[in-house]
């Protein structure tokens, strides 16, 4: 007897650890062993400045922008619903789980009623009575199959998955005003250049002016650079239309009312940066993008295995205990109390028309669309850095190229100015060389701006703010999120 009820309750744990979900493993992915550009991309670590997860931004080493992404992460409205978003998928997360315990309730009732007296089976008819019914039931599914368990398991993965999808639009969002930032400033530097060459346009002319007076030019040389002095005028204000733009955007980005929202000019200088560094395998680790995808695979995984519980039976057991009486005072004495054990339920699906077939297929179906979902995102990370890469590469080089460019326009410049001096050429000269230097000034200007945006896409691109990996940076504190938002506990990735 004693063996029999040994073999009995190994059986029963054998059962309760029967686990119906394939075993998890992450897709396989062929990636290639480096980035296809030149440089120090084909070896090196991920290196992030500071160091510190989340503050990408501070290589530029700008206050002005720092302070703007402190109010992001406090303001955002975006980002207050992606943390609503992390905080519902782990309240699911937790209601799938729930099954695992047994489930408890308490039913009172006070009921008063009087049969009739005509019934002649009736014993002590036409008497009004009391029922006072006090009883605790308490309910339990034994979970043999692991039904409950892959649910808990696919609810957990989806809660990692949207705490992923909360780092991933925080680093869509703070490089979106980066780079908004950074074309604002560019904004900001030409304006500057265009009233500089405005007030040395408005010296020449006065300059034309008396020399004119004096009959050492003609009339026409003045018109000239009239003309030249009243197009870089409106060139400028053509400018601080498209920094007005810029200005709304980022108060949008801020949850700003956008009338009421101003950046201050001033001076600009694009500071050299140090790009973060990685291989293609390790965007496995840090895109979150990718995490979230991966995460989502595991969800769907662990939902075959629901789906394959269904073909067996489950087992649910009951236990219930109280008092019932006619008399308040009675309600305490054992004589009153009742007792159940039970139901002791079994249901096994015999004939549901194909349903539970249809059902695991149906899983099946979704898991091989989650592995496509998941690969395609890892080879649109992949191909995401290759293009802000090749991107900052071909940047760097036209800025250098027009570097020279501008060097050799302002010695052009200087020329023509000494020989106008001289009386050897015409005013005309003089304009077409400043009209050249001011296009090769503009010109660098642009691409010191566009080099600084297109590093904000590659780090972007990279992962954003993370350090080595998504499973080092899950384990330090998120990034400092202010009321009314707050950053949701890390969850370890599982991979």
């Amino acid at each position: 007897m004693r063996i029999f009820r040994m073999a009995c309750c190994g059986l029963l744990a054998c059962l309760c650890g029967c686990q119906m979900a394939p075993r998890f493993a992450a897709p396989a992915i062929a990636l290639p062993d480096q980035f296809s550009a030149q440089g120090v991309w084909r070896q090196a670590r991920p290196d992030f400045g500071d160091g510190q997860p989340g503050a990408w931004w501070r290589v530029f080493d700008d206050p002005k922008l720092d302070g703007l992404m402190q109010r992001l992460l406090s303001q955002n409205l975006d980002l207050a619903q992606a943390v609503s978003r992390v905080d519902a998928a782990r309240e699911m997360a937790r209601a799938a789980g729930a099954g695992l315990w047994p489930s408890a309730s308490l039913r009172q009732s006070v009921q008063r009623d009087r049969t009739t007296g005509e019934l002649a089976f009736q014993f002590a008819g036409g008497r009004s009575r009391n029922q006072i019914f006090n009883v605790i039931e308490l309910q339990y599914e034994v979970d043999f199959w692991g039904r409950v368990r892959n649910r808990r398991s696919a609810g957990r993965a989806r809660a990692e998955a949207a705490q992923a999808d909360w780092h991933q639009a925080l680093v869509l969002l703070q490089s979106d005003l980066a780079a908004r930032y950074m074309e604002l400033r560019t904004q900001d530097a030409q304006i500057e250049l265009l009233k500089r060459t405005a007030q040395v346009r408005e010296h020449a002319v006065k300059l034309a002016q008396l020399r004119q007076q004096r009959g050492d030019i003609a009339a026409i040389d003045v018109a000239q650079a009239q003309t030249d002095l009243l197009e870089t005028q409106a060139e400028a204000i053509g400018l601080e239309r498209r920094r007005m733009q810029l200005e709304q955007t980022i108060a949008l980005l801020l949850a700003e009312p956008p009338g009421q929202f101003r950046i201050a000019a001033e001076a600009w200088r694009p500071s050299a940066i140090t790009l973060p560094r990685a291989l293609p395998a390790e965007l496995l680790q840090r895109r979150a993008d990718v995490l979230s995808a991966l995460r989502e695979v595991e969800a769907l995984n662990a939902e075959i295995g629901v789906a394959r519980a269904a073909y067996f039976p489950s087992l649910t057991l009951g236990l219930r205990g109280g008092t019932q009486t006619s008399f308040w005072q009675s309600v305490g004495d054992q004589n009153a109390s009742v007792w159940g054990l039970g139901p002791l339920a079994l249901d096994w699906p015999l004939l549901r028309g194909g349903l539970v077939r249809a059902q695991h297929r149906l899983s099946k179906v979704r898991y091989e669309q989650g592995v496509l979902a998941y690969r395609q995102s890892v080879l649109r990370a992949v191909g995401e850095v290759e293009d802000a890469l090749g991107s900052w590469q071909i940047v760097r080089r036209q800025l250098e190229m027009q570097r020279r460019t501008q060097q050799q326009a302002a010695l052009a410049l200087q020329l023509a100015q000494k020989r106008y001096d001289s009386g050897l050429v015409a005013f005309f000269e003089v304009l077409d060389a400043q009209r050249t230097e001011l296009r090769a000034q503009r010109e660098l200007t642009r691409l010191e701006g566009e080099s600084q945006a297109i590093a904000v896409l590659l780090i972007r691109a990279l992962g954003g703010g993370w350090k080595a990996s998504l499973s080092q940076a899950s384990k330090a504190p998120s990034v400092g999120i202010r009321p009314p938002l707050k950053a949701p506990p890390s969850v370890a990735p599982r991979v």
